[in-house]
C-alpha cells in the first residue's frame, strides 16, 4: 500500500479569526517543559472564542478493548488543550467529546478520532460525517498501524466518501510548516514500546515500521480528511508528564498536532 439515518437540520460551522503570535512560541523537548506545561489545571482556563479539541465517539470495536475511541482518553486530550494553551496562546476550552451521529459535530472545525480501523460506521453516522466534511471540517484519525487497519479505516472513509483515495503528503506540504517547522515524519511509539529497548519500534509486522501522513482533499484542494499512519501521536501526549516516556516523541505529537489545528483554523 503506498499508497440514512434521518436528515436533521444542522448549523455550520463555526469560523473564528485566528491571532498568533508565532514568533514568541518555542517547544522544548526537555522533561522539564514537558513536566510543567502538563501540570497546568484545565478549571483554570477562560471559556473557548478560538478553538476546542474535540474527540469523536464512533461506534464499533470490541466494547472495553483497548483499542477503541477511548484509547488515551482522557489524559492525551488534556495535555494537549494544556500544552496548546501555553504555548500558542491560542484561547482554548477543555476538551469535549462528541458522537459521529450527532449534530453537535457541526459547532467544532476538526475531530480527532484514534483507533480508526475499530468503527463500524452507521447510517446515521455516514450522512452526518458526510455532511461535517461537505461544510468544510477536518476529520483527523491518528494511532492505526500496518496495511490491514489502513485498509479497514479506509474501507470506513469510503461509506462516507465513496471512491476516494488518499495521498501521501511529503514535507513541502503547508501543513508541516503552517505554526511549526517540522522537517522530519517521526515514528511514535506507544508506551509499553518505547519503555522497551530490545522490542520492535513498531506495530503489526513490516507494513507498520514506516510512518506517513495521508490526506483526502476536497474540492478546493484544503484537506478534508489527515491521516497519521504507523504513528502514535496520543501516546506522546498521553505520556508527556512521564519522565521515563521519550520527551522527543512528545514533543513531535504536539507539534504535528498544533499544526493541524492551525491549519483547520486558517484554512
Amino acid at each position: 500500500m503506498a499508497g440514512s439515518g434521518q436528515r436533521r437540520k444542522m448549523r455550520p460551522i463555526k469560523r473564528r479569526a485566528l491571532g498568533l503570535a508565532l514568533g514568541a512560541v518555542v517547544v522544548s523537548a526537555s522533561f522539564a517543559w514537558l513536566i510543567l506545561a502538563a501540570d497546568s489545571h484545565l478549571n483554570d482556563q477562560p471559556r473557548a472564542t478560538q478553538f476546542q479539541f474535540v474527540r469523536m465517539e464512533y461506534p464499533g470495536g470490541i466494547p472495553e478493548y483497548l483499542k477503541n475511541w477511548y484509547t488515551d482518553y482522557p489524559a492525551m486530550d488534556k495535555h494537549l488543550t494544556v500544552l496548546l494553551q501555553r504555548l500558542t496562546g491560542i484561547d482554548t476550552a477543555g476538551p469535549t467529546l462528541v458522537n459521529s451521529a450527532s449534530p453537535g459535530i457541526f459547532n467544532y472545525p476538526l475531530i480527532y478520532s484514534v483507533e480508526p480501523e475499530q468503527m463500524v460506521l452507521g447510517p446515521s453516522d455516514i450522512t452526518n460525517l458526510r455532511e461535517y466534511l461537505a461544510r468544510g471540517g477536518l476529520w483527523f484519525a491518528d494511532d492505526f498501524h500496518g496495511d490491514e487497519e489502513f485498509a479497514q479505516f479506509l474501507a470506513q472513509i469510503r461509506r462516507v466518501l465513496p471512491g476516494v483515495s488518499p495521498v501521501e503528503l511529503d514535507l513541502s506540504h503547508p501543513l508541516f510548516h503552517c505554526f511549526y517547522d517540522i522537517d522530519k515524519i517521526i515514528q511514535v511509539t506507544n508506551d509499553s514500546i518505547a519503555k522497551c529497548p530490545e522490542c520492535e519500534q513498531w506495530e503489526n509486522g513490516p507494513s507498520g515500521k514506516t510512518p506517513k501522513v495521508f490526506a483526502i482533499f476536497d474540492k478546493h484542494g484544503r484537506i478534508n480528511i489527515l491521516m497519521a499512519w504507523n504513528t502514535d501521536l496520543g501516546d506522546g501526549l498521553e505520556w508527556a508528564d512521564d519522565p521515563l516516556y521519550p520527551a522527543g516523541y512528545s514533543a513531535y505529537s504536539f507539534k504535528f498536532l498544533t499544526n493541524a489545528i492551525v491549519y483547520t483554523l486558517t484554512h
